[in-house]
């Protein structure tokens, strides 16, 4: 492979027709442009310059290396340009994935922030459980994901989690419900109620809830299952059962449903962090999301 140095020695002796005006041009001494082209024309095997009066000039060979070193140069230079434009976040992408009801309240606000402040940033978002979305990370897909966990945070798999909110679940009831009077609602109370069950609620969502009602000593009738939040929303409008939903999926509220906290001896929660891998953290693209994304959090009413 022929060495760049050389290649630039040799482009500078060939613009100006000169080693030692070549020499001044790259702040070296013409004996050392003379050694680097004396170098390269053993490594080609081929004659580069020649005398030309006082000067010197390429031959063929040397007149080819000559534009291929000004092209390489120029692509260098762009590579450079590109490169300082990526770290300053002004070209690139950032690519999310988050759970659905970190999509409806959460994000929003944050890539507006994002757009704002880097604005030729392409960012894009998809909808993904947890476990997808980190597994995305981990292949290269994502750049940066939105979890949801529950419990101590084991944080030894090689990625770097940054803790954005608690995000407590909270009661649903239609509006009218004898336990609508109340500030907050022991969830004990709610014993003989029927319940609406949430199909998205998985693993350890679904553990964190159903923990809480056996806190509460009973286990719920479920008469319901919801696809969705809204749904629920409807079902519980409807008289058909209340419904325990995370603070994050209700910024939208019917006018026929009310939310009541529960108390705090019974109240389940679940923890929402954003993940990227060690190599992206200190990006200005993923610096700018996380930022982003924890002044979004603090705005929010779960804090």
């Amino acid at each position: 492979m022929l060495d760049p140095r050389r290649l630039q020695a040799l482009h500078a002796v060939a613009t100006t027709g000169s080693v030692k005006e070549a020499a001044t041009q790259l702040g070296y001494s013409s004996s050392a442009i003379s050694q680097q082209i004396t170098a390269l024309e053993r490594e080609t095997g081929s004659v580069l310059l020649e005398p030309a009066g006082r000067g010197v000039r390429p031959t063929p060979a040397g007149e080819l290396l000559a534009q291929h070193a000004e092209r390489i140069f120029e692509q260098l230079a762009q590579a450079e340009s590109e490169l300082i434009a990526l770290n300053a976040g002004q070209l690139g992408s950032l690519r999310l994935a988050a759970f659905a009801s970190a999509g409806a309240e959460l994000i929003p606000p944050a890539l507006a922030q994002v757009r704002a402040e880097l604005p030729a940033l392409d960012v894009t978002l998809r909808n993904t459980d947890p476990e997808e979305a980190l597994a995305l990370l981990r292949r290269g897909l994502v750049d940066v994901a939105l979890i949801e966990r529950h419990g101590p945070l084991v944080d030894d798999d090689g990625l770097a989690y940054h803790p954005l909110l608690r995000d407590p679940y909270r009661l649903l009831l239609p509006r009218g419900h004898r336990l609508a009077r109340r500030r907050a609602v022991r969830l004990a109370d709610a014993a003989g109620e029927h319940w609406v069950d949430l199909r998205l609620h998985k693993g350890c969502c679904r553990v964190e809830a159903h923990a809480a009602f056996r806190r509460a000593g009973f286990e719920p009738h479920w008469v319901a299952e919801a696809d969705d939040y809204s749904p629920a929303q409807g079902f519980v409008a409807a008289g058909l059962g209340l419904a325990l939903i995370p603070s994050l999926a209700l910024g939208v509220l019917r006018a026929d449903v009310v939310i009541r906290p529960l108390t705090p001896d019974n109240e389940p929660s679940r923890d929402v962090f954003a993940v990227t891998r060690p190599a992206l953290a200190a990006t200005t693209a993923v610096q700018a999301i996380l930022a982003a994304l924890t002044a979004s959090a603090r705005r929010q009413p779960t804090q």
